[in-house]
């Protein structure tokens, strides 16, 4: 590695370019071309091609789909408002009424907190037609099913059917995949979403382990100019995997919490032991030597285990 002092190196420019990175692999393409389809067929005389998006957690969901939603912005005519596409994050503990007032908050409406249910219902059913609103993504769906039981969830997937209406808007959810469960409970809804998508983490079983590679070099050359070990070598790539279940908010976590580190050394690079620390700070911190995939000492073994970072949820069995 070239030595370099701290002085010489822009660490919040690398902390920036890593925290906004949109990684471009296969998946994430076919889904934003997915989308970018729905989008065009939404508005047609006949039923809108919905469409659910499941992944675990960290995967990337929400950040592509913000970024499809801005590549979409609403545009301003003489005498009315163009909203093609609106994203609303789902909140823990969002009631029916909260969620109306979200979307047409987002939509630009001055009365989003006004009215009941009902009244903020009809609002925004009447600004979709008004907006020409052909999109909207509803992310986080699983805190509508972790709230109440199968009535609520039916509830739930009521209110969101009104908004399924032929010639109307591409309605997308997303969610853990406990979000399913939204629409188990609902058979109208269900029908409405016979296309479902899911995102998968990155892996370095297989063939798919040159994929991981490439995308861990793509960071590597974001970390530039700060020395760096080979991260798209196979065998650091198997330690990412390990250490990030091939999620890639926890790559982003993991590096920038290494740039971090590496900040206070007086010639800073990131090398196995650097991500050791990082791999604590920011992951695990209660990571001993055998479960931290830096440290030589580390036993091989997925940290999949009760109170470990990947643990599965009680809600997935």
């Amino acid at each position: 590695m070239t030595t370099l002092h701290t002085s010489q190196i822009n660490f919040s420019q690398i902390d920036q370019k890593i925290s906004s990175a949109f990684g471009k692999f296969p998946q994430v393409i076919n889904l934003l071309n997915t989308l970018e389809e729905k989008l065009h067929s939404a508005l047609s005389p006949g039923e809108p091609e919905n469409l659910l998006i499941t992944g675990l957690s960290g995967t990337g969901k929400s950040t592509l789909l913000e970024h499809f939603s801005k590549l979409h912005p609403s545009v301003a005519h003489a005498e009315w408002t163009e909203v093609p596409v609106v994203y609303v994050e789902i909140l823990a503990r969002t009631t029916i009424k909260a969620l109306a007032g979200f979307v047409l908050r987002e939509m630009g409406s001055p009365f989003w907190n006004k009215g009941d249910e009902a009244q903020r219902t009809i609002q925004l059913r009447t600004l979709i037609v008004g907006c020409k609103t052909r999109m909207i993504i509803f992310d986080e769906v699983n805190h509508l099913v972790d709230r109440g039981g199968v009535r609520t969830h039916y509830y739930v997937g009521d209110w969101i059917k009104q908004l399924c209406r032929p010639g109307g808007p591409v309605i997308v959810l997303a969610g853990i995949p406990r979000a399913e469960q939204l629409l188990a409970t609902n058979d109208q809804l269900r029908s409405r979403f016979g296309e479902q998508v899911t995102i998968h983490a990155l892996s370095a079983n297989g063939a798919d382990i040159k994929l991981f590679s490439k995308v861990l070099r793509s960071f590597e050359r974001m970390l530039s100019p700060l020395p760096c070990i080979d991260l798209g070598d196979a065998a650091v790539t198997r330690q990412f995997a390990f250490a990030t279940d091939g999620r890639l908010r926890s790559i982003c976590g993991l590096l920038r919490g290494a740039v971090l580190i590496a900040a206070q050394q007086p010639n800073p690079k990131i090398d196995g032991q650097t991500l050791a620390q990082a791999f604590v700070k920011m992951i695990y911190k209660r990571a001993t030597p055998e479960r931290n995939p830096f440290h030589p000492e580390f036993n091989g073994i997925a940290l999949t285990r009760e109170g470990e970072p990947f643990a599965p949820e009680a809600e997935r069995g």
